[in-house]
């Protein structure tokens, strides 16, 4: 089993794509470089001791990511082990991530927060 870590390795300015002006006005807010998202398990544990801040819009693009990179690569073709930057769906002004795998063993990370 693996954690999957996402690290912040860029935070753009808005950009216009079409020329008209943005809706938005500076960089995203909840991200800087160096923060991370920590991510564990098939069940998609949010590892809070190990997360800096959570976007919905980022998390909502990097769940679906997380569960199959959380498993074990067994087939030539699978390409989960490959990926190693990830952006969220911002258009104007997008976040990018590098992608870790990091194994852990069974029952290192729990799936529940410890009482």
């Amino acid at each position: 089993m693996y954690k999957v870590v996402f690290e912040v390795v860029e935070v753009n300015e808005p950009r216009s794509l079409d020329g008209e002006p943005t809706h938005v006005s500076g960089p995203c807010k909840v991200y800087r470089v160096g923060d991370r998202i920590t991510v564990t398990g098939n069940s998609g544990r949010l590892v809070l001791e190990e997360t800096d801040g959570v976007c919905l819009a980022a998390l909502s693009a990097i769940l679906p990511l997380t569960s199959a990179m959380c498993r074990e690569v067994t087939e030539p073709w699978d390409y989960m082990d490959r990926i190693k930057y990830y952006s969220c769906p911002d258009s104007e002004r997008p976040v990018v991530f590098r992608v870790k795998r990091v194994p852990v063993g069974q029952g290192e990370v729990s799936i529940r927060k410890p009482d």
